[in-house]
């Protein structure tokens, strides 16, 4: 499992031979990755080696690095993986390799540092949630990680719990009765409103998909904590028989429009934010900028935009522009197949936010890349 924690040890691991090898793969089922992958590779390691000035050590470890990375076809990758990226480096003992739950597009990059975006990307998309399914009498709370349920705790209401056990069975005078008492309800939403302010807690997690129809979890949400109720990102009508896998799914989407929702509004911040007394920055170079001086809280960048760039050797300068040398020290550069990775890297060393979306039209306009400033 992805944690910030690893990547902040990625981030820092500089190739000792100079660079490390990362391969992005799809894995989806539509793909017979398995047969393309080795050839893909090769082809692209060639135009590597044809494109960049490397010494015979470096590409006998780049080698050795390959090797590596093509065994990679013999692996079985999980059911719901669409995604495969792999990390070589041998002058470090780096070998790595993370399935994830998304597409990714077939690269293949030799840089100074392991490639982690589409990790980051993976890490911000595919945040855990919570999905409450709620009712009168029966409702449940499930944490979903990448993959799956990680947690399920189920909760039976007072008058349900007043019948018979085993077979469900309740006298109808008696089910009525308690269904008319308003309070019986509010009991269980109390209790299953505690569960969730206990679990969040101790959990972290911050986003919340509340189940049910639309008037139940109306009426659940206001006797939620103010904590709680801030943290429920969407609600979805949920059908009585619908499978928890369908549920699931529905609840995944909606947490999904609600956070694109949520960078729309970032966006936004950023943009009421620039000029010289704001604190926002956009484009790739003022945001390049802040990030060497410490002060960017939030990195903000569209998935698509992958600018070539370059990088220096010496003082680890970068710019989108290609230069035979560095404009700030004269030293020699690394051409990179991504530069806006590299301002990733260092937002994950900073311990910046880092957020990568997609369908925030404001920041395309803005250039692809923003940031939310911690100081000016």
């Amino acid at each position: 499992m992805i944690d910030k924690q690893y990547l902040k040890d990625l981030a820092s691991r500089r190739s000792e031979h100079g660079l490390v090898l990362t391969a992005c793969l799809s894995t989806s089922r539509l793909d017979d990755w398995k047969q393309t992958a080795p050839t893909f590779l090769k082809s692209e390691f060639s135009r590597i080696l044809r494109e960049q000035a490397l010494s015979k050590e470096v590409k006998r470890g780049l080698e050795e690095d390959l090797r590596r990375i093509l065994e990679v076809a013999t692996y079985e990758v999980g059911r719901e993986s669409q995604g495969l990226v792999v990390m070589a480096d041998g002058s470090q003992e780096l070998f790595d390799s993370v399935q994830l739950p998304l597409r990714l597009k077939n690269k293949l990059m030799a840089e100074p540092y392991p490639h982690i975006r589409p990790l980051v990307h993976a890490l911000s998309l595919m945040e855990p949630f919570v999905v409450v399914r709620v009712s009168r009498d029966d409702s449940s709370i499930y944490v979903v990680d990448w993959w799956q349920v990680t947690h399920e705790d189920d909760f039976t209401g007072p008058y349900l719990r007043s019948g018979d056990r085993e077979t469900g069975e309740i006298p109808v005078k008696e089910y009525f009765a308690a269904a008319r008492q308003e309070s019986l309800v509010d009991l269980h939403f109390k209790e299953v409103s505690t569960a969730l302010d206990r679990l969040l807690e101790e959990t972290g997690i911050d986003r919340v998909a509340l189940c049910g129809q639309h008037d139940i979890a109306a009426w659940f949400r206001r006797g939620l904590s103010q904590r709680t109720a801030a943290c429920v990102a969407a609600e979805i009508s949920c059908d009585a028989t619908a499978s928890p896998a369908q549920l699931l799914l529905g609840a995944r989407e909606a947490v999904r429009e609600a956070r694109i929702a949520e960078m729309e509004k970032l966006a936004e911040r950023i943009n009421e934010g620039l000029g010289p007394q704001g604190m926002g920055v956009a484009g790739f170079d003022q945001t390049y900028a802040a990030l060497a001086r410490g002060q960017v809280q939030t990195l903000l960048v569209e998935r698509g935009f992958r600018p070539k760039g370059c990088m220096c050797e010496a003082c680890g300068h970068i710019q989108v522009d290609l230069a035979n040398s560095c404009p700030s020290c004269g030293g020699q550069v690394t051409p990179l197949d991504d530069a806006l990775s590299e301002a990733v890297r260092i937002a994950v060393l900073q311990s910046s936010e880092v957020e990568v979306v997609e369908r925030v039209a404001l920041l395309h306009e803005m250039g692809g890349v923003a940031a939310l400033l911690r100081f000016k």
